[in-house]
């Protein structure tokens, strides 16, 4: 009898989360749709322009600095030997 009532919730569970899925399916379904014909009307290539500018801040201050712009290297310290 026990065997029974929990086969039969779990039939229950399966069945509910059937009806789940296909209600997300079908809701989900118009909006695919959508994307697809935005995708067809799309052009294939798009023209990007930007502009890369560096923010330097000072204490006092943040500047805007044009590129390019070469930084020195810091002098390089020698390594100390391990004690």
């Amino acid at each position: 009898m026990i065997a029974f009532g929990l086969a039969t919730l779990f039939v229950l569970a399966a069945l509910v989360a059937l009806a789940v899925i296909t209600v997300a399916v079908a809701r989900a379904l118009p909006q695919v749709r959508e994307l697809k014909a935005a995708l067809a009307n799309c052009p294939e290539t798009r023209e990007l322009r930007f502009t890369v500018r560096e923010l330097v801040v000072t204490p006092v201050r943040g500047n805007v600095v044009a590129l390019p712009m070469r930084f020195k290297p810091a002098a390089l310290q020698p390594f100390r030997a391990a004690a």
